[in-house]
C-alpha cells in the first residue's frame, strides 16, 4: 500500500525492515542476559554497570519502536516522506554513536582482536540502517522536487491592464462612454440605429452645444 506522495517500495522497506528488527530483538535478548550476569556479580560496579545495561536497552527499545511505528504508519497509507527521514536520523544517529564507543574501546584495549566479532556485528547493524537512511533521504528530496515543479508564478499578460489601473477620463465623461444615434422619421417616430463610442468630448466653442446638451437629432421634412 503506497503513500499517496511517494512512490514507496516494499521490496527495499520489508527486507530491511524484517532484518532490523530482527536485530533489535536479538541485542535485546543478549543484553538482558548480560544483565542478568551483572546483577549477579557482587562487586563495587555493579550498580553503574546495571545501570548502563538497562539504559542501552531501553534505546534499543525506543529504536524498535520507531521501525513499528514506520510499519504502522506504512499500512494506513499516512507514512510520510518527512517523518520517514526524521526516524531514521535519529536511530542512525545512535548506532553511529554505539559504533564509535565500539571503536573507542578496541582503540584502548591492547587485546582488540577478541572484540573483532562485536564491532563486525555493529558495523552490519550500522549499514541496515543507513541503508534506509539513504533511501528515506532520495524519496523526501525527490517528494519536495515534485511539489516545487508544481507551483508556478503568475506571469503578465500583455493584453490585460496592471492592477490598480483606470482608464483616463475626458471632461466630465468617463472613457469609454456609449451615446445612441437617433434620428426622427417622417412619420415623427425615434428610430435607434446603434450605439457608438465617444473616446472623448469635444473642446472648444462646440463643447457647450454637444457635452451640454447632446446631440441634436435631425429633422426628416
Amino acid at each position: 500500500m503506497a503513500n499517496a506522495n511517494v512512490n514507496w517500495k516494499k521490496r527495499i522497506l520489508v527486507p530491511l525492515w524484517v532484518i532490523r528488527i530482527l536485530l533489535m530483538l536479538l541485542v535485546i535478548v543478549i543484553y538482558a542476559l548480560a544483565l542478568g550476569v551483572v546483577a549477579r556479580d557482587n562487586d563495587e560496579y555493579t550498580k553503574p554497570a546495571i545501570g548502563v545495561v538497562v539504559i542501552f536497552m531501553l534505546m534499543i527499545v525506543a529504536v524498535l519502536l520507531m521501525d513499528v511505528l514506520a510499519i504502522v504508519l506504512f499500512l494506513r497509507d499516512a507514512l510520510k516522506p518527512k517523518t520517514f527521514l526524521i526516524l531514521n536520523v535519529v536511530q542512525t544517529s545512535f548506532w553511529a554513536g554505539v559504533l564509535l564507543l565500539d571503536i573507542v574501546a578496541i582503540a584502548k584495549d591492547s587485546e582488540g582482536r577478541k572484540y573483532a566479532y562485536g564491532i563486525a556485528f555493529t558495523v552490519f547493524v550500522f549499514l541496515t540502517f543507513v541503508a534506509l537512511l539513504i533511501y528515506a533521504s532520495v524519496q523526501f528530496h525527490r517528494v519536495r522536487k515534485q511539489a516545487q515543479r508544481g507551483h508556478y508564478a503568475p506571469t503578465l499578460n500583455p493584453g490585460m491592464p496592471a492592477p490598480g489601473y483606470h482608464p483616463p477620463s475626458y471632461g466630465n465623461v468617463p472613457y469609454p462612454q456609449q451615446q445612441g444615434t437617433v434620428y426622427y422619421s417622417q412619420s415623427g417616430h425615434s428610430v435607434e440605429l446603434s450605439s457608438t463610442h465617444t473616446p472623448y468630448q469635444s473642446q472648444g466653442p462646440a463643447a457647450d452645444y454637444y457635452n451640454g446638451q447632446g446631440v441634436k437629432p435631425a429633422q426628416m421634412v
